[in-house]
């Protein structure tokens, strides 16, 4: 049988190639996953009759984290264009997500296609005004 010996410069040389894509593959990861992360956090007062909209930027395979606080019970809704469009309308938009009457809420939810997406807050009928507190942040998840 024939056997096949490797001398101990070509292996130092494999292993300096093997650690040399580790590194880049660890950078291309870093800049895919701070490059593409996004977080956003305001304090919004919505009135009777009004409603607040935010652009969600995604894709497929991100997600977004949100979390709303808020004095009054609000309707979160998260849409598309159409959906908006509806809701500018006077018509109730169509919702990917919707929770209605909620003070509080944290989720992470998935893109289901590639944005833009809209979080839409609504104030619940018969609330006169509602303090809202929210935090987004949207990027790659990893766990």
């Amino acid at each position: 049988m024939a056997a096949i010996a490797v001398r101990p410069l070509t292996l130092k040389k494999m292993e300096a190639l093997g650690f040399s894509l580790m590194i880049v593959v660890a950078v291309l990861m870093a800049a895919a996953v701070w490059g593409g992360s996004h977080r956003f956090q305001e304090d919004v007062v919505l009135n009777s009759g009004e409603y607040y909209l935010y652009t969600l930027n995604g894709h497929q395979w991100s997600t977004v984290y949100f979390s709303i606080k808020s004095t009054g019970p609000v309707t979160i809704c998260i849409t598309d264009g159409t959906g908006v469009e509806m809701l500018k309308s006077g018509e109730g938009p169509l919702c990917f997500f919707k929770a209605e009457g909620l003070t509080s809420i944290e989720k992470i939810w998935r893109f289901p296609e590639k944005g833009p997406l809209y979080l839409v807050l609504v104030p619940a009928p018969g609330t006169r005004q509602a303090r809202v507190s929210i935090t987004v942040k949207s990027g790659l998840v990893l766990w």
